[in-house]
């Protein structure tokens, strides 16, 4: 029977941890922290995961916040051009939203329950080399510390090499639900985007507001910000952004009630988008292959980190199940096929990273008037391929448009009467 070595408790670590122990694989989980740990730390993250990401953790038998009053039942989008292009998409099945410090100790525990094996202790590169003896397989599936040293940068597939992007977020009280209840995700062009989503919190359920800030640009006053040193500038700061930037969400404040939880509820730093070699030889012909963030790491500006980890975790569990020795061809063959399958959402991710051009814009445009089309955008957040299909070329967008009986000018205002179409000036 395969022995696997799991470093890692984030989705990608756990997900694969949880697929391999129900098909009866040997599996270790190495954690740098406990489930009580994991628990009271700070925020590191706000993830979304949709329903493909959410029918695998039903398989798993880890559904445990399918509650059908709360979720992500869509997105509420505005533009910031002039003038604004606004409109609102849904999901077919709603999209999950929970504090990661929840989810991750709740399914460490289940892991453990179901007599998995944890190992608590921060590891460092030569720590899985030497694990390596106990173990058929190495997976490495955290990007910390000197861990993802391991797995030389692809300069092929990463553009990047610093941040793209300077984030800041929290969750906060006195904020209101949109309804129908989603995400809203407003763009400012020039300055970056600030998202509020819904979230089931140690706190019960509460809203998220992140901040995507071009560095250099209005946003990065925030970023820069330190919340303990004063927690009434830091909220302050936060409404004037809204107000300016985010009309939709400010709409949403009770401003004698509106604040941060507390001091662990805010998170601030900064991603450089990366992808690095799948697998990397250890020791007497045994090998770690890298997974989740290890190996793609992406910008969270259209929430495809942890669904992108959740599909390959289960892609690898899929080939381990495989009757194959775990060498440099498993290694390979395996790496082509996460890269394969990551590789719509890193290449979507790092477009948007960039000023969308004109025929984006105007797909949004051609959105805010036919609902269909907006609903297949939004949906399209569940299956990347698709959306990147659609925005990662005018000939794609055309395409997509004709479907939707729209022709080539996406601004479009139309005269019912006189059956004319008029294309509208967007400013950006």
């Amino acid at each position: 029977m395969k022995n696997i070595g799991i470093v890692g408790s984030g989705v990608a670590g756990l997900q694969l941890g949880l697929f391999l122990q129900k098909h009866g694989v040997g599996a270790t989980i190495y954690s740098d922290k406990t489930p009580r740990q994991i628990s009271a730390s700070r925020l590191s993250n706000f993830v979304v995961r949709f329903d493909h990401t959410r029918e695998r953790e039903r398989a798993l038998g880890v559904d445990h916040w399918d509650f059908p009053d709360f979720g992500v039942f869509g997105v509420h989008m505005r533009v910031g051009v002039k003038p604004p292009i606004v409109w609102n998409g849904s999901f077919k099945r709603p999209a999950s939203s929970v504090d990661m410090r929840i989810y991750q100790s709740t399914l460490l525990e289940d892991f453990a329950a179901r007599g998995g094996k944890v190992a608590v202790g921060a590891l460092e590169s030569s720590d899985v080399a030497r694990l390596s003896g106990r173990h058929d397989l190495m997976v490495v599936a955290s990007g910390r510390g000197s861990l993802t040293g391991m797995f030389p940068r692809d300069p092929a597939r990463a553009p990047f090499t610093n941040p793209q992007r300077l984030l800041t977020g929290a969750l906060f009280r006195g904020l209101d639900f949109p309804d129908p209840l989603g995400v809203i995700y407003t763009l400012s062009p020039g300055n970056g985007e600030i998202f509020q989503a819904p979230f089931t919190t140690f706190s019960g359920r509460v809203n998220s507001i992140l901040f995507e800030g071009i560095p250099g640009r209005a946003f990065e006053a925030l970023t820069r910000m330190r919340y303990e040193e004063d927690p009434k500038k830091f909220d302050a700061t936060v409404l004037d952004l809204l107000r300016k930037h985010a009309p939709p969400i400010y709409e949403q404040v009770n401003p004698k009630e509106f604040g941060v939880l507390g001091p662990l509820d805010v998170l601030q730093g900064a991603i450089t988008p990366t992808v690095r070699r799948g697998y990397t030889p250890l020791a007497d012909g045994k090998f770690a292959m890298a997974l989740g963030d290890a190996h793609i790491l992406n910008d969270p500006i259209i929430a495809q980190g942890a669904n992108m980890a959740s599909r390959c975790a289960w892609l690898l569990g899929e080939a381990l199940l495989e009757d194959r020795r775990l060498d440099e061809a498993f290694c390979r063959e395996t790496e082509r096929q996460l890269w394969e399958a990551g590789r719509a959402a890193t290449e979507w991710t790092n477009m948007t990273l960039q000023p969308p051009p004109p025929y984006v814009i105007e797909l949004f445009a051609a959105a805010a008037q036919n609902k269909e089309l907006a609903d297949e955008l939004t949906e399209n957040f569940n299956a990347p391929e698709r959306n990147w299909e659609i925005f990662s070329a005018p000939e794609g967008a055309a395409a997509f448009l004709a479907k939707h009986a729209l022709n080539g000018c996406f601004g479009i205002d139309q005269d019912k009467e006189g059956g004319n179409t008029q294309c509208n000036e967007i400013t950006i």
